[in-house]
């Protein structure tokens, strides 16, 4: 599900398994803490805390022969889990306090240890200052955060890489749980915007939209699975789609089986009102099948090339374009392409927005600032030819967009790009990228 944000200009925008790995816990390199706006107290407590739980595990640790130690052997040794070992020796080997807690196995299996350790006659006053230390991390959960995982994300953001494996770890926790209940899910979902001059007025742009889900498959029958458009009314309509009976909807879509990876989807298309909803029929995609299915949006005509003065003045310049996945999908691939011409000198901000309550967000209402969500997502930048944009997760993407190319007309070699691609989109979420347009100059 797709659209563009052109609300500055009075327009509304477009409505919008087991099977996948579960993010490794990787051992990332030495990580440095960023400036902290915790309290100084609470600062104090965790360092302190963090680096207890190092020194006394460290001690403990010198005093079992057959250094480098493995977690397969300490994990028999300790009769736990292997995970468990693992995390205490990469968290002993790190000396930021903070990363420590960070990755340090929780109370109740640090205590299985040292009881252990006390099975084993080792020395009864380092196990009482590891034991000490367990106490004190016990206590700073429960005072402090609440849960493991709350003092985790309250650690993160003043970790370099922490706050990314956190977030990962999180939304593929919701890709799973929704694509259960939903009962469908995909590989990947793909967003493409490009913007390119129209052919009838110089003051606008053409936008077109390919969007789809590859390797989209029911988990259970009966599910639901479609998408929608909202049509444009009379007046929202470039001067090009005016007073044309015989224009086709620009919902319309333009055949792209061939550049399918599994087999096409064979959609049902219904309007009801304003919208255009795509279905998959309810009667084909089993469990075991897996479909992709991709549509092409034309709109003629439809972006203002200019910001509006009063708008640009109150700092409300701002057009986006933006996507909210149809089906919880493991991969998003979001890119917008701009021809030349296209807000000159301007990069993409990225704007993700919980949109549950509120619906659609606007970039320029300061209002639904509070519905902002903060993650750590880099955009990329594909280049100015479009020739070479490509994606790993799709290898018919670069004859797909340069069929379309010719299809409409566009010089690719004329055109940049940008990119969000983002492991486990959160369903519901808009993410939108937002461009500054310029003034018409007299």
């Amino acid at each position: 599900m797709e659209g563009i944000d052109l609300r500055v200009e009075g327009r509304h925008p477009p409505i919008a398994c087991d099977c996948y790995p579960t993010p490794p816990m990787s051992e990332s390199p030495q990580a440095e803490t960023k400036p902290v706006s915790h309290s100084n107290r609470l600062q104090e407590r965790l360092e302190r805390v963090g680096t207890d739980l190092a020194t006394s595990f460290r001690g403990l640790l010198d005093l079992i022969p057959g250094t480098p130690h493995r977690p397969n052997r300490l994990a028999k040794l300790f009769e736990v889990n292997r995970a468990v070992t693992s995390r205490l020796l990469t968290a002993t080997s790190k000396e930021n306090p903070l990363e420590v807690l960070h990755l340090i196995p929780g109370p109740e299996p640090l205590r299985k240890v040292t009881a252990r350790l006390a099975e084993l006659k080792f020395e009864g006053a380092l196990l009482a200052v590891a034991n000490s230390a367990i106490d004190a991390f016990d206590s700073l959960i429960a005072e402090e955060a609440g849960t493991r995982p709350a003092l985790d994300a309250l650690i993160s953001p003043q970790l370099l890489g922490a706050a990314e494996r956190l977030e990962l770890t999180s939304r593929y926790a919701i890709f799973k749980g929704i694509s259960q209940l939903k009962g469908v899910q995909g590989d990947l979902w793909l967003g493409v915007a490009v913007v390119a001059p129209s052919k009838t007025d110089s003051d606008r742009f053409d936008l077109t939209w390919i969007n789809g889900a590859v390797a989209m498959q029911r988990l259970r029958p009966g599910v639901d699975v479609r998408f929608s458009f909202r049509i444009p009314k009379e007046d929202e309509l470039g001067e090009d789609e005016k007073h044309n009976e015989d224009t086709p909807s620009p919902a319309s879509i333009i055949p792209l089986e061939e550049y399918c990876v599994n087999p096409p989807a064979k959609l049902e298309t219904k309007r009801v009102g304003e919208a255009i909803h795509f279905h998959l029929p309810a009667d084909i995609l089993g469990p075991k099948d897996k479909v992709d299915m991709f549509v092409v949006d034309h709109h003629p005509s439809s972006m203002r090339r200019y910001a509006d003065p009063e708008a640009h003045r109150q700092n409300r310049a701002k057009t986006s374009l933006f996507v909210e996945i149809a089906v919880p999908v493991a991969n998003l691939v979001f890119d917008v392409i701009l021809h030349e011409d296209a807000f000159p000198g301007s990069t993409p901000e990225l704007f993700l927005y919980d949109t549950g309550y509120y619906g659609v967000a606007n970039v320029n209402d300061p209002e639904r600032d509070h519905d902002r969500v903060a993650q750590v997502v880099p955009l990329q930048e594909l280049g100015s030819d479009m020739t070479q944009f490509s994606s790993d997760e799709l290898a018919s993407y670069s004859p797909m967009l340069l069929h379309l190319a010719a299809r409409f007309g566009w010089d690719p070699k004329r055109f940049r790009g940008y990119r969000l691609n983002m492991q486990y989109p959160v369903f519901g979420w808009q993410v939108s990228m937002a461009f500054q347009q310029p003034l018409k100059s007299d």
